[in-house]
């Protein structure tokens, strides 16, 4: 509970945004995926499942967990283009113009969140000590860029005082994306708008989420600037920080190789399962020797989730037993 009200304060930024959109618009924050996709029969099918706001479509599990792998799991459609998890960065492929529907599957604390590749996720980090709970915008923001597609998204702030004469604090963000290694762009543009809501100075967090590390280069209005660049293998992130950079400045980060990563641990499920003593189990015991393995084999089993049914063949190779790829089947990928 205490990550789950953590994460949603960590939102606001985005929440805000999509408050403001819906005030102007109409358009609520959360819609039935139907109305996206009203031309597409399984869109009507997921009853469960919404977009959060313009970038994110969300699949809550409503059902009690399997006991088999000890996880809960959500039917879920996408739409047609690529996907990737918000919080792990594996992306998804759903090729098709009808999109493409899988089952999901989750421990407790994980939640099936997807961002549509060109996603722009503006978040803000939790503060401490006596900012912690500050109403004022934050010197601090995060945004969390999904490549793969060009991206837009204008961020709204202001000052907490409404009237009709007031306009927000309006800050525009675009990805430009070019594909097979070439050079990618995020441009913030400088603040529009009722500016005196905002920080005079910011920091930036910009997180590229699904791609392999690679060089950056920063600059402000034009300028070089200096920058932090991590990356963080566990969830296919390049982090670039930008500190102390004025609200009325451009800032232009250049990815010098965007190339998409690999899932790292679609390889580790078959190390797991080619165990020569594996080879010969019934179905019963592979379901037996799957929940042997523990949190070992639980945590690379959901990279199984890009296939389903009968493709599960695909992945699979003369030394992984049938029985296995069976139990896998239905535990990981039951519909």
């Amino acid at each position: 509970m205490d990550d789950a009200l953590r994460l949603r304060h960590r939102m606001i930024p985005y929440l805000h945004t999509m408050n403001w959109r819906a005030s102007r618009t109409g358009l609520p924050l959360v819609e039935p995926m139907y109305w996206g996709s009203p031309d597409i029969d399984a869109a009507y099918h997921v009853p469960n499942e919404y977009m959060f706001g313009t970038e994110l479509l969300a699949a809550p599990i409503t059902e009690p967990m399997d006991k088999s792998s000890r996880r809960g799991k959500a039917d879920v459609w996408l739409p047609q283009g690529d996907w990737f998890d918000f919080f792990t960065g594996r992306r998804y492929s759903a090729s098709s113009p009808n999109g493409r529907r899988m089952t999901v599957w989750r421990p407790l604390d994980g939640i099936p969140v997807f961002a549509k590749a060109g996603g722009i996720v503006p978040v803000q980090p939790l503060s401490e000590g006596d900012s912690i709970n500050s109403v004022d915008n934050p010197q601090h923001l995060e945004i969390i860029v999904f490549p793969g597609a060009d991206g837009d998204f204008t961020l709204m702030e202001d000052s907490g005082h409404y009237s009709r004469q007031i306009t927000p604090a309006t800050t525009a963000i675009t990805y430009r994306w070019r594909k097979d290694g070439a050079t990618s762009a995020l441009t913030v543009s400088p603040a529009q708008g009722d500016v005196h809501a905002l920080p005079a100075r910011r920091t930036w967090d910009f997180l590229f989420r699904g791609i392999t590390d690679s060089d950056i280069s920063v600059q402000a209005d034009g300028a070089s600037v200096d920058s932090d660049r991590r990356y963080d293998a566990e969830t296919l992130t390049l982090q670039v920080t930008v500190a102390d950079v004025s609200t009325r400045s451009e800032i232009r980060v250049t990815i010098g190789d965007t190339t998409m990563a690999p899932d790292p641990r679609m390889e580790d499920v078959f190390d797991i399962l080619r165990h020569a003593e594996m080879r010969y189990l019934t179905k019963e015991q592979a379901y037996a020797a799957i929940a042997e393995n523990g949190i070992d084999a639980l945590a690379t089993m959901d990279s199984l989730e890009h296939v389903s049914g009968p493709d599960m063949e695909d992945c699979s190779d003369s030394h992984m037993p049938s029985a296995v790829r069976q139990a896998l089947t239905e535990v990981l990928l039951r519909s």
